[in-house]
């Protein structure tokens, strides 16, 4: 995992204990090689705990979030929510996070969570959860492909 936000790209899956500090070890190749690993920890809908790394979270929710007005009261309790449900944390030298009881709750984790690479993040599920997920027929691997495939590029639009 490089740097630059383009290079930060999470695949695969592992299945991980949780220990009894609350804490998960982030596996090697989805850390810095050099310098410290930070993440911000928000709350998703399904009962799913999203990592996202600092810099990836700077880009795609503090950018957004501080064109927010702050004399729109509306916005204010949306932006006060959603940063009171949110963790931030730094790998500690053998690469683990802590995660708040908030957000354990939020999952329904027990004693392993399952850490699945979902591109541009990490999501965190129950064992039991992710195995129903990959039995969903609606979950064809093909199909999800097919969709995020369909998605517009911004970028393209005139």
């Amino acid at each position: 995992m490089a740097e630059t936000m383009e290079q930060f790209v999470f695949v695969n899956n592992y299945t991980h204990a949780i220990d009894a500090q609350r804490r998960i070890a982030i596996p090697a190749e989805w850390r810095k090689k050099d310098g410290e690993t930070s993440f911000y920890l928000l709350p998703a809908k399904e009962h799913i705990v999203q990592i996202i790394p600092k810099e990836t979270f700077y880009e795609q929710v503090i950018r957004k979030a501080q064109k927010m007005s702050l004399a729109d009261s509306r916005q204010l309790r949306d932006l006060a929510l959603c940063a009171s449900r949110a963790q931030n944390c730094v790998c500690d030298k053998q690469g683990r996070i802590q995660i708040s009881q908030l957000l354990l709750d939020h999952g329904g984790y027990k004693d392993k969570i399952v850490m699945v690479g979902a591109f541009w993040h990490i999501q965190l599920w129950t064992p039991e959860r992710w195995e129903a997920a990959n039995q969903d027929e609606d979950n064809n691997y093909f199909d999800v492909m097919q969709r995020i495939n369909e998605i517009p590029d911004p970028s393209e639009r005139r």
